[in-house]
């Protein structure tokens, strides 16, 4: 089976887990069938002075992974610059955040459970 990315219907986000600015997410939800773990699978894009809130992954984890630009992770409270081919974990129990850097910044996102 095949996703086409500009079949994907993307979704506007405000203040994304009361960050700031605006992200777009483009979810593919043919990955989310995976044996029940897979809760998303989404390619973001976070417009420029944006930025996903600081949040806590209470019963599940979350990869991201670099595609295009620059960025601020808040890691458990440390703040890291990251940018292409960069990964992310975000542990069960742990909390993180993402804010773009000089213009935008695009990354897969999976929430795994």
């Amino acid at each position: 089976m095949v996703t086409k990315f500009q079949d994907i219907n993307p979704m506007e986000m405000v203040a994304p887990r009361n960050g700031k600015g605006v992200a777009n997410n483009f979810p593919y939800e043919i990955l989310k069938s995976i044996e029940g773990k897979v809760k998303a699978f989404n390619h973001m894009r976070l417009d420029a002075d944006s930025a996903i809130g600081y949040h806590q992954h209470v019963d599940d984890l979350e990869i991201y992974i670099i595609t295009e630009g620059e960025g601020i992770y808040n890691d458990n409270g440390k703040e890291v610059a990251v940018g292409v081919n960069d990964v992310m974990l975000c542990n069960k129990g742990e909390y993180h955040g993402l804010a773009s850097k000089n213009g935008t910044l695009d990354f897969i996102a999976i929430i795994i459970g």
